[in-house]
């Protein structure tokens, strides 16, 4: 359904020009979801409104940059060619691929009801009156699970809790029939009992609905429970990807690893948590060869702080960057 190949993205600054994603392919496919995986700053939703074109003004893709969708109707769309403020890019956003952005409450405008904000994206994409875009509107609003659809749609944002508003916005982004829906750390302000249940509903809505899905989060034990592939990514690269029950149960890149051990576990409630040491670089500041050297507890000198580790392929779509899994060239130190 959607090819990404040598994402890049550069952003014009008063420091100069920075590229915080560099290099990143991925792919996703009809009715599966794919999570995006990594700290704050990993470059995580930056790709994805890539997707969309819902980069800044000052923002550039790179110039081997291809990202190719097919639409519902078996067109295929070079979204990286298409021009800004067209009508495709106005099809494609909404109609063909849907988002829900991290916080709804600045997300959804505060002057307008959730049902007119609703309608509008249903009659601009389904070419239907009043009238039926309302019903549909209060359709999906029940379809997402909130009580009395047909008096909440009234209601303005602010008037929600935000579980509920955190529904409107999934009610929001398929009220249009996306074929593909990127979720941006959507359950990331909700606590654990509103979060299992936005899980579960989003999982019935993709069975139901046939879509594909992007999801985005920082937590690898909500990727367990979502995702059929997942994509780890480190400071605008992708360092690990693969089946996600291969990458939970047998992770390769010492990053991967952190990750799962900072995870919290019920056998374990004694133990102290193993956070990842130390902070991710900023993109001004990228370090030489692998971006994750700084960091990393089986760094070897002279290798991962020179040169950037290539992708190394495995069976069933499994990739890792990480001088670990080849051989270096030179002799090996461990620091």
């Amino acid at each position: 359904m959607l090819t990404v190949e040598n994402l890049s993205i550069s952003f014009a600054t008063d420091e100069g020009r920075i590229t915080p994603v560099q290099g990143v392919s991925f792919s996703v496919e009809a009715g599966k979801t794919l999570g995006l995986v990594g700290e704050s700053g990993s470059g995580k939703s930056i790709s994805t409104k890539a997707l969309m074109r819902l980069l800044p003004g000052n923002a550039s893709l790179g110039d081997d940059t291809k990202i190719t969708y097919w639409a519902k109707d078996g067109k295929e769309i070079e979204i990286h060619k298409i021009k800004p403020k067209s009508r495709a890019l106005r099809d494609l956003r909404g109609g063909e691929i849907g988002m829900i952005f991290q916080e709804p409450m600045a997300s959804f405008s505060p002057v307008y009801t959730i049902g007119n904000q609703m309608m509008e994206a249903i009659r601009l994409h389904r070419k239907c009156g009043k009238r039926e875009a309302r019903e549909i509107a209060v359709e999906m609003l029940n379809k997402v699970g909130i009580s009395s659809p047909a008096e909440r749609i009234d209601q303005y944002p602010h008037e929600m809790s935000g579980g509920m508003r955190q529904r409107a916005m999934i009610a929001l982004a398929l009220s249009a029939g996306p074929a593909l829906l990127i979720a941006d750390e959507p359950t990331t302000a909700l606590d654990v009992t509103i979060q299992a249940q936005v899980l579960d509903l989003m999982r019935d809505l993709q069975r139901d609905l046939g879509m594909a899905m992007i999801f985005i989060t920082h937590d690898l034990g909500v990727i367990a429970q979502i995702a059929d592939e997942v994509a780890v990514m480190y400071l605008g690269t992708i360092v690990e990807r693969g089946a996600t029950r291969d990458v939970i149960r047998n992770p390769k890149h010492p990053y991967t690893q952190g990750l799962l051990k900072a995870i919290p576990s019920l056998d374990t409630l004694h133990d102290r948590l193993s956070p990842v040491p130390g902070d991710i670089p900023s993109p001004t500041e990228r370090p030489t060869g692998c971006p994750f050297h700084t960091r990393c507890p089986d760094f070897i000198n002279g290798i991962c702080d020179v040169n950037e580790p290539p992708e190394v392929g495995g069976d069933a779509g499994r990739s890792v960057r990480c001088w670990l899994h080849k051989e270096p060239e030179s002799g090996r130190s461990a620091a």
